[in-house]
């Protein structure tokens, strides 16, 4: 089922629906709607597997996409697909990673780890990966705005991940008129990301790890092409749904990425 084929389908039984006069649906009809539309969307597959069917077929890590994870879990789910972009194809991209870490959060155990389990050299798959750090808000907006798109075409990466962002622009320093002027050059940066992704057809994957400014946690959230909300509770991952072209928000729980189920030695 294409991306339009799903929107008639929607269109159709909402008309349907009014066409009967009734404003009410069973929960049974919604369950079977919805599901149709996931399994519908099981042909558009990653450029980015992360191992993890449901997630996989849920998120569709794509190049041409800005993506928005929040929550902790989405730090090392953003490690993971470092190494996963370096995989050769079609397990990944085989391309060059770069991680501009705005909250300072960079972990070179954790990519060595990652790599080990999928049977890379950690100093190869390290080599690949471009850090750059920024210790203010303004530092960060000139990072992404005028040397991320030169950085991406010097070594043809295909995955860009900024980590924690919005840390920087929520400085406790900030205060006053200063706060306004942090949120509005923060909603330009996110624009300029996402028609960025569309522009180089590269994959940018934006992660904050908690909540300090609502209104910027919104923007970013409802900015991406796809975002969602991660919270870990005990051995699974509680995952939300908050935007996506294609399937309505839902809300369901996952295996950690990451982690190696019984399942997947059968």
């Amino acid at each position: 089922m294409t991306p339009t084929a799903c929107m008639r389908f929607l269109v159709l039984n909402i008309s349907t629906c009014q066409e009967t006069g009734s404003d009410f649906i069973t929960a049974q009809e919604l369950w079977i709607r919805r599901e149709g539309l996931l399994k519908g969307f099981e042909k558009f597959e990653s450029d980015v597997s992360i191992d993890v069917e449901q997630l996989d077929r849920i998120l569709g890590l794509r190049c041409g996409k800005f993506v928005a994870l929040h929550g902790r879990p989405s730090l090392d789910l953003s490690f993971l697909l470092c190494v996963k972009s370096i995989l050769p194809q079609p397990l990944g991209l085989d391309a060059h990673v770069i991680f501009v870490d705005g909250g300072n959060v960079f972990d070179p155990y954790a990519i060595s780890e990652h790599a080990i389990e999928h049977e890379l050299n950690p100093e190869m798959v390290l080599e690949r990966i471009h850090i750059s750090r920024a210790f203010t808000y303004h530092q960060l907006t000139s990072l992404l705005s005028k040397k991320l798109p030169t950085t991406m075409d010097t070594y043809a990466a295909k995955l860009v991940i900024v980590s924690d962002m919005t840390q920087l622009y929520c400085d406790p320093d900030i205060r006053g008129d200063d706060e306004q002027d942090a949120l509005q050059i923060f909603l330009k940066t996110v624009r300029f990301l996402r028609a960025l992704a569309e522009r180089k057809h590269v994959l940018i994957l934006v992660t904050t790890l908690q909540s300090r400014n609502l209104r910027m946690d919104n923007l970013l959230l409802s900015s991406a092409h796809v975002s969602a909300k991660l919270k870990d509770v005990d051995t699974f991952t509680e995952l939300s749904v908050v935007r996506h072209p294609w399937i309505p928000q839902l809300k369901t729980t996952i295996p950690k990425p990451g982690v190696r189920t019984l399942e997947r030695y059968l």
